[in-house]
């Protein structure tokens, strides 16, 4: 019996002469892990992360782009509000929108006189060249867009 057995063995795992080798199960198990290390750099998971915080972002400032427009054309207004703050505290938004990867908030500024406003993120992933770029809404243009830091002024 136990001949039968180490003779079963010595020719490999078959059973009635149909199996697969362990050779060949060894074979297929690293074509597969290839195919995976392929696969994993193709999607490149990393970046498709920072694309969806980037996204984020660009809600985000969207968000408040229109929230401190609306604060502007406020009957007896006609002018942004001196901090981001003011948004909640007046009833504009129910909560201040959070940086994806932490609780850091948006950056906003307004000119002396409060006339005009832009209120910005840093990008992780930019589209528009090197980091670090910013996504930026400005008043001015009433239009958000990817600029460079520093570029981003009321």
């Amino acid at each position: 019996m136990i001949k039968t057995a180490l003779k079963k063995l010595s020719r490999g795992f078959t059973l009635n002469g149909r199996g697969f080798t362990l050779i060949e199960l060894l074979i297929v198990i690293a074509i597969l892990g290839i195919l995976a290390a392929a696969v994993l750099v193709a999607i490149n998971p990393g970046k498709r992360t920072r694309q969806a915080q980037d996204a984020k972002r660009k809600n985000d400032i969207g968000a408040l782009a229109t929230e401190v427009q609306g604060y502007y054309t406020s009957p007896g207004s006609g002018l942004y509000p001196s901090t981001l703050s003011v948004l909640v505290t007046g009833s504009y938004l129910k909560q201040m929108p959070q940086d994806p990867t932490g609780n850091a908030d948006y950056g906003y500024s307004v000119n002396a006189a409060t006339t005009e406003a832009a209120v910005w993120a840093t990008l992780a992933e930019p589209t528009g060249g090197a980091a670090p770029r910013l996504w930026c809404f400005q008043s001015t243009s009433g239009k958000a867009q990817e600029l460079t830091v520093g570029g981003c002024t009321p």
